[in-house]
């Protein structure tokens, strides 16, 4: 079950199998396959309503994608914005901010992800490095080694990041039975069954809608028979696997589903409600694909295990084993590898612990955090006292993005069966949690900017730069208007010091009442305000009228006070 926010930290205006909350704002949008866990938003309304007024946003995927998704009429309003690209075929794709025209321009090509039909992984490269995001994914030991496009000549490709399918990177699932291993044990149980009579028949109790057309094609050729399904409305421009499956309940093995299969099952009676023409009982046996649960048994057995009178279990895996990983991380020598699925039974640490040891370059513990429900934040450099700088190994976040999405899917659920979902019983949830969901908060104004406290240094210029300004009188000419209600106004003494020269000067300050509080604190008053002494006496109008015209015109302004203590001084002399 994937957990993928949707947004690469390398290339953030782009989201990958994620359509909701943030990814609202993308500027493209990559599907990778079509199961229900990576299409999550993808018929949301908000996204429905961008998409009316966008002119550049559009989607990628392969050809079989495109048919897939097309085929429910729940995305047909993708019709006009979905672009199908060649698989490994590198194509030139231009990211457009419509709001500032900025435009930047990426390559992505699609390589093979062997995990269902149409599925791929996306391989970008551009301004900021190359990253590979393998969404889901099925590779063999080696398989790496033979794409031509993870290459350069003879050398693989410098791979800055890598957001990886870790479904199974975990040691109890060091090595999955191959998809040819599994096959060969399902044909020997489904041959020696179905040959018994013509009454013996075999149920495929497959939860996707699709997923399983290699073992349908595979069985198809083994039996000569078609496969029964309920549909062949998705197969219809996949003539390769059209002609394996059928609507013709008469045929011996069945992958017909249900929402509750296992209820219709009871009483020897397929989900479709099939019996014999002759109206003898059908003798039905179910096989059930499954990895998660092989992968929990404390001892290894056969990739087929009877679970009960009539019923089975078939070790058939999607994803790569630990031991697969591995060599695709030990090939490729990535220097980021970020999980994309936290295994059950693990936690989010364990896991990228265990990819870290897989890293090129180990990264700085006081890096960057990978967190699934947080966000990455550029990490503030601390610089020692010389201002000495600081490197670090890790690149620079452009954006502060949620990698990681929780799920609220408990471990218990899951916990048998790894399996992948994309059937229609699911979409009244979804659109419920979409409609609900879509809307994401307004940033606050502290998510922008934090408080951070000033040197000394950075202290004493502050107060001096405060202190000049509001120490600085404007001028004011005859011509300015003066305020009728002399009342209103307030009279400041303030002194400033001056480090150049020995005489004290005092300014006088005449500000309106009204202008001081629209003033900031820093320049409303001022560390050096000299409070008024006892003795003095409030002025008059008419002494405030006097004074305001000699400002205003330049003239030489005598403080009374100055005036009585020179006289004092000349009587004791």
């Amino acid at each position: 079950m994937s957990s993928f926010a949707g947004r690469m930290k390398e290339y953030p205006t782009v989201s990958l199998d994620r359509f909701d909350r943030e990814n609202l704002h993308a500027q493209a949008y990559f599907l990778s396959h079509c199961h229900k866990d990576h299409m999550k938003g993808l018929k949301g309304p908000l996204l429905k309503r961008k998409l009316q007024f966008s002119r550049t946003v559009r989607l990628y995927c392969s050809f079989v994608t495109k048919e897939l998704l097309l085929n429910n009429p729940k995305y047909a309003f993708w019709e006009e914005y979905v672009v199908p690209l060649e698989l490994e075929s590198p194509t030139q794709i231009s990211l457009v901010d419509e709001a500032s025209g900025e435009r930047e321009e990426i390559v992505v090509t699609l390589l093979p992800a062997g995990h269902c039909p149409g599925s791929v992984m996306f391989l970008f490269e551009g301004c900021h490095g190359n990253v590979l995001y393998t969404g889901d994914f099925r590779l063999a030991v080696g398989d790496a080694s033979r794409m031509e496009h993870l290459h350069s000549g003879s050398r693989v490709k410098d791979i800055q990041s890598v957001y990886l399918d870790s479904t199974f990177y975990d040691p109890r699932f060091y090595q999955i039975p191959s998809r040819e291993v599994c096959l060969k044990g399902i044909s020997e149980l489904i041959g020696n069954w179905i040959g018994q009579s013509p009454y013996h028949v075999v149920w495929l109790n497959c939860k996707a809608a699709y997923g399983y057309e290699y073992l349908f094609t595979n069985l198809g050729d083994e039996f000569g028979t078609q496969i029964h399904v309920n549909s062949l409305a998705m197969f219809k421009k996949m003539p390769e696997i059209l002609s394996y499956v059928t609507t013709d309940r008469t045929t011996q093995i069945h992958a017909c589903r249900h929402p509750r299969d296992e209820e219709f099952f009871q009483g020897n009676r397929l989900p479709c409600g099939c019996s014999a023409t002759d109206g003898s009982p059908l003798r039905i046996i179910s096989i059930k694909p499954s990895t998660m649960w092989f992968g929990e048994r404390t001892k290894k057995t056969n990739v087929i295990i009877k679970t009960g009178s009539s019923s089975y279990r078939a070790c058939f895996s999607f994803h790569s084993s630990y031991s697969e990983i591995k060599d695709f991380l030990s090939y490729l020598q990535p220097v980021n590898i970020f999980p994309s699925v936290v295994p059950i039974g693990r936690s989010l640490t364990d896991v990228t612990q265990m990819l870290r040891l897989m890293c090129r370059n180990q990264p700085d513990e006081a890096g960057f955090v990978y967190k699934p429900l947080g966000v990455l934040k550029r990490s503030r450099a601390q610089r020692p006292s010389d201002e000495t700088p600081v490197e670090r190994t890790a690149p620079p976040v452009a954006t502060s993005l949620p990698l990681l999405v929780s799920d609220s899917t408990s471990a218990a659920q899951n916990y048998f069966d790894c399996t992948e979902s994309n059937g229609e019983d699911e979409d009244d949830e979804e659109e419920e949690e979409e409609g609900k969901g879509d809307v994401s908060k307004a940033p606050k104004w502290e998510d922008f900017f934090t408080a951070e406290p000033l040197s000394d240094s950075q202290n004493s210029q502050s107060h001096s730069c405060c202190s000049t300004a509001s120490q600085t009188p404007d001028l004011f000419s005859d011509s300015d208007r003066i305020p009728e209600n002399l009342d209103a106004f307030s009279l400041t003494l303030s002194a400033s010091q001056s480090n150049q020269s020995s005489q004290n000067l005092d300014d006088t300050l005449i500000l309106a009442q009204s202008e001081l509080e629209e003033l900031p604190a820093s320049q409303a008053s001022s560390d050096f305000d000299v409070p008024p002494t006892p003795e003095s006496k409030a002025p008059q109008a008419g002494e405030l009228l006097q004074l305001y015209r000699k400002l205003a015109s330049g003239q030489e302004v005598v403080i009374r006070g100055q005036v009585e203590r020179e006289g004092d001084e000349h009587l004791i002399g």
